[in-house]
């Protein structure tokens, strides 16, 4: 439902929750290290606070256009495109989605279709580029971090601050990324956050 010229920075916003969830649970741990004996009761509990958002914004949320559309709930779907634009004159954007739909009810057998050899390299790319993405073990640190920087000798208090600056960078980046995906395109950060990666995996 994205516009078209927000659509790359607009996508990211769930990896912008997720990065400021990060940065906020850290910090959360860091204010409340000297209430014992029950701090980390209160840290813990405190997650149920982004949990119950979540549900209550998920009852809230109304269907897209495009799966009422895909439904069969045409006149719905429009109804919903109306609401979201602020405007009645969806005509050519409501077509778009209805041709789309049809033509994709039109494709037989779509996933024997993306194991033919014409697909095979985007295939491997969707497949391929969120492993590897884990595979750098950017999850593991920012589970463990903590554990990670007392283990380099850091005492409690400081290993959980610089679990506060570790998070604020990742959130701060994200939003660099927000802000320039849409002019400089996915293939440059891509590339660009892959040498930085290397660069880091190599000096360390």
């Amino acid at each position: 439902m994205a516009p078209a010229h927000l659509r790359g920075g607009l996508n990211m916003m769930f990896q912008l929750a997720t990065t400021l969830g990060i940065f906020t649970a850290n910090m959360v741990n860091y204010g409340t290290q000297n209430l014992k004996p029950w701090g980390w009761r209160l840290s813990l509990g405190l997650a149920a606070a982004p949990a119950l958002l979540m549900t209550v914004g998920g009852l809230l949320l109304p269907e897209t256009p495009n799966s009422l559309i895909e439904r069969g709930r045409a006149e719905e779907g429009r109804r919903i495109l109306e609401r979201i634009r602020g405007t009645a004159d969806v005509d050519a954007e409501f077509m778009d989605m209805s041709e789309a739909s049809e033509l994709a009810n039109t494709i037989k057998n779509p996933f024997r279709n993306i194991l033919e050899p014409r697909n095979r390299p985007q295939l491997v790319m969707a497949v391929c580029m969120p492993a590897f993405q884990i595979l750098t073990g950017i999850n593991s640190i920012l589970f463990y971090a903590p554990v990670l920087f007392q283990t380099m000798g850091f005492g409690a208090s400081a290993s959980l601050y610089s679990s506060v600056i570790t998070g604020a960078v990742l959130f701060l980046s994200t939003l660099i990324s927000i802000a320039t995906v849409d002019r400089l395109g996915r293939r440059k950060l891509l590339i660009s956050g892959g040498i930085q990666m290397i660069v880091c995996q190599v000096e360390t």
